[in-house]
């Protein structure tokens, strides 16, 4: 639905030879939205990113010069962050989507920055309009809203009147007791993924971490293998076999024993994307699966390419981290599993609710987006938390 009220707003400022600056918070991550605008606008899209080689910058970085001195042409730039340092002179428009995406903000490498702010005051140096939009925008932008420092538009209905889907909780520490628990999935959450696949519809199922086990601990002692350059802990991977610091990227052999006490009692902790993959892969063998995150989604196209081999319904099942919660829109999607909802209140941030929230929220928008209503599963041990009962 927004999207449809972005193309409108471009086509008022390209009449009257205007620039727009189109900001999404992963460029890689949002294919969808640049295809759609290329489609509509054509040769006046330039698409700005840090994927790009220098010889690309250069060549976007010229031709928006090339616009500021020619007053019958005008471009929309769709980038990242750093695209709000591109040399705009004749900026009529400024979109943020998806204003409350964390990705916005740039702490490491200097300058830090938060690409939505700056692109404001760009705005405001340039007279232009700036129109922020999301499903769940961030506490901020919308006490200024609502305090009357930015005017409030809200949508109410989803794009041709569609409901929202329906959403089931369940309790993981009950189905642990009554052992209807199979791996990481509730007997629920197959029930529906068995149920969604034999009406020829598409699953995803959201876990917000990456690898296979989050952790591994001895069973003896308690240690925990850490990183010796950052000190957090290190996260197995089981297809290549090896530790790594998801913060500086460093790798490390995996441990046979125990450096503390010597034991060879290991034990993992918790669950990522990779474990999720190998236990889908053992409940449903005969289903097509994929997974998106930062390990399988590396080259500069590939993205692209398992985005549109989920759409052409090459795949059943698509398991991902954050990647399958930002801009995706695909028409056979009808289920949507939350696959560990307390994993996400347990991040030691400030924000860690309004966060949770967020990916909850927008995660949930992928069923149901076409057609017939669709449906959510959220497994959580913490069924009566304000965030999830809300």
């Amino acid at each position: 639905g927004k999207t449809e009220i972005y193309i409108h707003l471009i086509e008022e400022q390209l009449k009257k030879n205007k620039q727009v600056l189109y900001l999404l918070p992963e460029i890689a991550l949002t294919s969808q939205i640049i295809h759609r605008l290329q489609k509509h606008f054509g040769q006046q899209v330039l698409i700005y990113h840090s994927r790009f080689n220098e010889h690309e910058r250069v060549e976007v970085w010229n031709k928006i010069l090339d616009d500021n001195l020619n007053q019958n042409t005008s471009r929309i730039v769709i980038g990242a962050r750093s695209s709000v340092f591109l040399p705009f002179e004749k900026l009529g428009l400024v979109i943020v989507d998806e204003e409350h995406d964390p990705s916005y903000k740039q702490t490491d490498p200097s300058p830090r920055y938060n690409g939505r702010d700056v692109g404001i005051v760009m705005a405001a140096h340039q007279g232009a309009d700036v129109l922020l939009g999301s499903a769940t925008p961030s506490m901020e932008t919308y006490f200024n809203a609502i305090t009357g420092k930015y005017a409030l538009v809200n949508l109410k209905k989803r794009y041709a009147g569609i409901e929202m889907p329906d959403v089931v909780l369940v309790n993981v520490q009950q189905a642990r007791q009554s052992k209807s628990m199979k791996g990481n999935f509730s007997s629920k959450l197959i029930e529906e993924i068995e149920e969604t696949i034999s009406k020829n519809h598409q699953v995803i199922l959201f876990q917000n971490r990456r690898g296979y086990a989050p952790y591994k601990i001895c069973g003896t002692c308690g240690f925990i293998p850490h990183c010796n350059q950052c000190d957090v802990t290190l996260t197995y991977h089981k297809l290549h076999h090896k530790l790594q610091c998801h913060y500086c990227g460093m790798s490390y052999p995996v441990l046979q024993t125990c450096t503390a006490c010597g034991s060879v009692n290991w034990m993992e902790k918790n669950f990522g994307t990779e474990k999720v993959e190998e236990e889908l892969i053992n409940l449903f063998p005969t289903f097509n699966i994929a997974r998106m995150d930062v390990d399988t989604v590396k080259g500069k196209h590939s993205h692209d390419e398992m985005i549109r081999n989920f759409e052409q319904r090459h795949m059943d099942i698509l398991v991902g981290t954050q990647m399958v919660v930002k801009g995706l829109d695909f028409e056979h999607v009808a289920l949507v599993g939350i696959l560990d909802a307390d994993g996400l209140l347990a991040f030691t941030d400030f924000r860690v609710n309004e966060r949770a929230f967020q990916l909850m929220e927008q995660v949930s928008g992928r069923a149901g987006r076409r057609g017939e209503k669709g449906s959510v599963v959220i497994q959580t041990s913490k069924p009566g938390h304000p965030i999830i009962m809300d």
